[in-house]
């Protein structure tokens, strides 16, 4: 009988991942936290270790390093809290034969929007035209043998939107690759090659689902509104779907296909999925867990959260898979409003967010900004944060949504000089 001490595995327990460690330890697995340091968001990189982990490895890039470092422990999962972690986790759960593995054939596709249109492609799944482009006229030239424009640029490994944006004509794509090109990604890749794409037409959602053993169950739909601000489509309100609407079962077996296209059988998946005239089209996947999400907010709804799930899914696979034949209890509407920021500048003091708190349906505010330089909200990045609306009846999130766009215009972001 080993006398190592029995571990899960989490690469950048960051954003939503940070809140695995605790799941996972309530069920008697602590975490080892490794941490990517050859990609690597900087405000990440620092700071406190999350509850629920024991340790901290850091890999540079030598997977043999890594796992010598890690065979002091008795490795039962390895999964990924943050795009940057898909990789390593996928490599390292293959070298250590572990039967919640995913392999690594698709592992490059998950994250390389070129190679995921083409992996749909391949499955005869919907999916996007597309283009891998590196100049500008190259995605003049995709323009005109399709549809004209608009048509959606993108960074190949890119998140977060950062980078993402709509092109209405041949001098916007020419300004996109005069400021993007050589240009760092949020892992401070350089931005070297771009996904030039047909601009889908329809309703976008959020599919989050949980896998098992090959089993896959939605947790969460939401749609997504967006708004256009120069050029860029930016979060608005989303609204987290009750599992009776009917789009939600278009969307789970379009999103279940798409998960065995990619050979994914553990662990969570946040896809972002277009519906349009013809059905459901994937935007793009993260095999991960729905980013910058806190998991207190979906308690009230539906008595869980991603974290908890996923631990379930990967510690007590049998129960899980018995649980998915119920579909997860809606208690109440829930919604997230992003807060944009309207110009650059300098936050001078905190937000006054007196009346937000007041709110009949607010629950809770997470900021991204603080005292000191911001950003217009162009991206979800340079987003302010968002406030999260929850309320037995959908018409008060709503009016309360409404609330919070007015208090921004008549002077919530003052102390912006």
């Amino acid at each position: 009988m080993s006398s190592k001490q029995t571990v899960c595995v989490v690469v950048d327990a960051y954003s939503s991942g940070a809140f695995l460690p605790a799941a996972f330890s309530a069920r008697g697995y602590p975490v080892v936290h490794v941490r990517n340091r050859v990609e690597e968001y900087a405000p990440y990189a620092g700071g406190e270790q999350p509850p629920g982990v024991i340790d901290v490895v850091d890999f540079d890039g030598d997977f043999d390093d890594t796992l010598s470092q890690l065979a002091a422990y008795d490795v039962n999962y390895v999964l990924a809290g943050l795009e940057s972690g898909v990789g390593v986790a996928d490599h390292l759960a293959q070298r250590l034969g572990l039967h919640t593995r995913n392999g690594i054939e698709r592992t490059e596709a998950k994250r390389h929007k070129a190679a995921m249109v083409d992996t749909l492609r391949t499955a005869g799944l919907r999916h996007a035209r597309s283009q891998q482009v590196t100049t500008a006229a190259e995605a003049m030239a995709f323009a005109a043998r399709g549809e004209g424009y608009p048509i959606v640029l993108k960074p190949l490994q890119g998140a977060g939107t950062l980078g993402v944006q709509v092109a209405h004509s041949d001098d916007d794509a020419v300004a996109y690759f005069a400021k993007n090109v050589g240009s760092a990604d949020m892992w401070g890749n350089i931005n070297t090659n771009f996904l030039a794409q047909e601009f889908l037409i329809g309703e976008e959602y959020m599919v989050d689902t949980i896998s098992a053993a090959g089993h896959h169950r939605v947790a969460e739909v939401w749609r997504a509104d967006k708004r256009v601000i120069d050029g860029s489509r930016v979060y608005d309100l989303s609204l987290l779907l009750p599992p009776t609407d009917p789009v939600s079962t278009v969307l789970s077996d379009y999103v279940f296909a798409v998960l065995d296209a990619f050979a994914i059988a553990w662990g969570p998946v946040h896809a972002e999925v277009m519906m349009t005239q013809t059905g459901p089209v994937l935007i793009e996947l993260g095999a991960r867990l729905h980013g910058g999400i806190a998991p207190a907010i979906t308690l009230p709804v539906y008595g869980a959260n991603l974290a908890l799930l996923t631990a379930a899914a990967y510690t007590a696979p049998d129960h899980f898979l018995i649980s998915t034949e119920q579909p997860l209890p809606h208690r109440a509407t829930l919604a997230q409003t992003a807060l944009h920021c309207p110009r650059d500048g300098i936050l001078t003091q905190e937000l006054d967010l007196t009346t937000i708190r007041q709110l009949p349906s607010f629950h809770s505010v997470r900021l991204r900004a603080a005292v000191g330089p911001v950003r217009k909200t162009r991206d979800l990045l340079s987003s302010f944060g968002s406030a999260y609306l929850v309320h037995p009846e959908a018409d008060q999130v709503h009016d309360d949504y409404q609330r919070i766009r007015k208090l921004e215009t008549d002077g919530l972001y003052s102390a912006i000089v």
